[in-house]
């Protein structure tokens, strides 16, 4: 009896045992898996670090900003390390420009090596000279070898073009010489840039003289690449620019526009 005892003791004593270690087991915690820094570090070197070689590395994206990882987090990280970039650069370099023109989205062309330029001329317009497709050849050759390894060439048919250019008598607006219109989509992609380039001054009347016919071009040209305005006088990119060449800071923006992820850069909450 003693015996049987002592068996039902030790058996309930280790069924008190066990029970206990099922209490005592630590509960699991839940937590949200984050990348290891390795890949972290990754996509920030892919986003904010310049290309080995000057020409547009960076392939097309089908979602803006896109890392080539569909991890929120990854994506997150891009577009900061993009404007924490773009910061550092401000000094000489004016992209931050662009970003009050377009909303915080980085626009340019993506997998291009060269632009299709086609130079439409229009024989009935007043004012009209064959003048008039030298000079903006020549102001397709100030950009040549540019900083961002995209070429301006000249196509023959429309349908093709990347860039249109077209001359006009005056321009809607009085004060302006010049205009270029950029499509592009919500992933920051060009797709077309259209230019016109007057031949008179509305506000005064004032015919323009070969040279300012090549500088506004120029200018132009800058901004079917990409560029936004400069608010430095000694850029082309200035707004009413005095010079007809690109300077180191146009050709030091060019690329770093280059060299960063296109797309928006607002992060959602």
């Amino acid at each position: 009896m003693l015996r049987n005892y002592l068996i039902g003791a030790l058996a309930l004593l280790g069924i008190l045992i066990l029970a206990d270690g099922r209490r005592r087991q630590p509960q699991q915690a839940q937590v949200t898996a984050v990348p290891p820094p390795a890949v972290v570090s990754a996509a920030l070197d892919r986003a904010s670090r310049a290309p080995a070689v000057a020409a547009p590395a960076v392939p097309a994206v089908a979602t803006p900003a896109s890392t080539g990882s569909s991890t929120p987090y990854l994506d997150m990280m891009a577009r900061l390390a993009v404007r924490q970039r773009i910061q550092r650069e401000a000094d000489r370099t004016y992209l931050d420009s662009l970003l009050a023109e377009t909303d915080s989205v980085v626009t340019r062309w993506i997998d291009r090596r060269a632009l299709r330029v086609k130079l439409v001329p229009d024989t009935a317009m007043t004012g009209w000279t064959p003048a008039l497709l030298a000079e903006a050849r020549t102001a397709m050759r100030a950009w040549q070898g540019n900083s961002s390894g995209l070429v301006l060439q000249e196509v023959t048919g429309a349908d093709s073009a990347d860039v249109t250019v077209r001359w006009v008598p005056a321009l809607p607006d009085s004060t302006q010489v010049g205009t270029t219109n950029v499509t592009w989509g919500p992933d920051g992609e060009i797709h077309f840039a259209a230019i016109q380039l007057a031949l008179v001054r509305k506000q005064d009347g004032r015919a323009l003289g070969p040279a300012d016919r090549i500088q506004v071009a120029v200018h132009e040209f800058g901004h079917a690449l990409g560029l936004p305005h400069s608010g430095d006088q000694a850029d082309v990119m200035f707004h009413t620019s005095p010079v007809n060449s690109p300077s180191d800071r146009d050709q030091a923006t060019l690329r770093l526009l280059y060299a960063v992820i296109p797309g928006p850069l607002k992060v959602k909450p």
